[in-house]
C-alpha cells in the first residue's frame, strides 16, 4: 500500500469503472489519510470535463473519451484495465448460454426485447453494438429487438432486473455488478468489443504526487484484484 500522503485529490472516473472505484477509494483514503472526491461521467460527459484541463487531477476514462484535446490535458497515461462486453437476463426470462457464436445467436433470437444504451446518453455503446451484429448479419435480429434507454449501461441493467426488458448488452462490469441481472457472460470475440480504461495524471493537476500515488496504487494486486471482481480484465 501507497504511504500515507494525505491531502485531497480529484479524480474523473468513467461510468464503467464505477463499481470498482467505489471500493478501492475507500481502501485508499483509509490507507494514506487523502480525502477523495469523485467525479463520475459517461464517455461525453468525462471528455469535455477532461477537455477543460483543470478542476481534476487524476483519471480513470474509457479510451474513447480521451481525443485530441483531452490527451493534451494529460500525461503519465497507463491502461488500467478492460471491460469486455457482456450479456445479462432478466430473472424471469432466465440465463442463455452465450459462450459460442452459435449460442449467442440462439440467446439474441430468443430474447423479446434487449436493453442498450441511447447515444444521445453519452455513450456509444449501443450504437457500437449495432454496427458489431452488423459485420455479423445480427443487425436485423438485434434492431428489431433494441430498447434504448437514456441512461449509461448500470442503469440498462437496472431495468431488466425489474424485468422491463428480456436482455441487456453492455459492458460487464455494468451488468455483474448490479443486483437482480441473471449474468449471461461475454459475447463472443466476433463481435470485437470491448472498453479499455486509462489511468492518467492531470497537466495542470494541483495534487500531482498524490495523483501520482493513487494511479500506483492502481497497479497494485490489492485494487486490481478489486477489478477483476466487478467484471473488469487487468492487463
Amino acid at each position: 500500500m501507497t504511504a500515507a500522503s494525505g491531502g485531497e485529490l480529484r479524480i474523473i472516473c468513467a461510468g464503467g469503472f464505477r463499481a470498482a472505484m467505489e471500493k478501492i477509494a475507500p481502501i485508499y483514503e483509509k490507507a494514506s489519510g487523502t480525502n477523495i472526491i469523485l467525479t463520475f461521467g459517461t464517455p461525453a460527459a468525462t471528455r469535455e470535463a477532461v477537455s477543460k484541463g483543470s478542476g481534476f487531477d487524476a483519471v480513470v476514462v474509457t479510451s474513447v473519451s480521451i481525443n485530441a484535446e483531452a490527451a493534451a490535458q494529460l500525461h503519465s497515461r497507463f491502461v488500467v484495465a478492460k471491460s469486455p462486453v457482456g450479456i445479462g437476463f432478466s430473472p424471469a426470462f432466465g440465463a442463455k448460454p452465450v459462450g459460442t457464436l452459435d449460442e449467442f445467436v440462439a440467446a439474441i433470437r430468443s430474447a423479446r426485447t434487449i436493453g442498450l444504451s441511447d447515444p444521445k446518453a453519452g455513450t456509444n455503446l449501443g450504437a457500437d453494438i449495432l454496427a458489431a451484429a452488423e459485420k455479423l448479419g445480427l443487425a436485423d435480429d438485434l434492431r428489431a429487438r433494441a430498447r434504448f434507454v437514456m441512461g449509461p449501461g448500470s442503469v440498462v441493467s437496472a431495468e431488466v432486473a425489474k424485468g422491463a426488458f428480456d436482455a441487456v448488452m453492455t459492458l460487464a462490469s455494468e451488468i455483474i455488478t448490479v443486483p437482480g441481472v441473471v449474468w449471461g457472460g461475454v459475447i463472443p470475440d466476433a463481435m470485437g468489443l470491448g472498453t479499455p480504461f486509462e489511468g492518467g495524471i492531470g497537466a495542470s493537476a494541483a495534487a500531482t504526487e498524490a495523483a501520482r500515488a493513487f494511479l500506483d496504487f492502481l497497479r497494485a494486486e490489492e485494487a486490481r484484484a478489486i477489478m477483476r471482481g466487478t467484471g473488469l480484465v487487468t492487463v
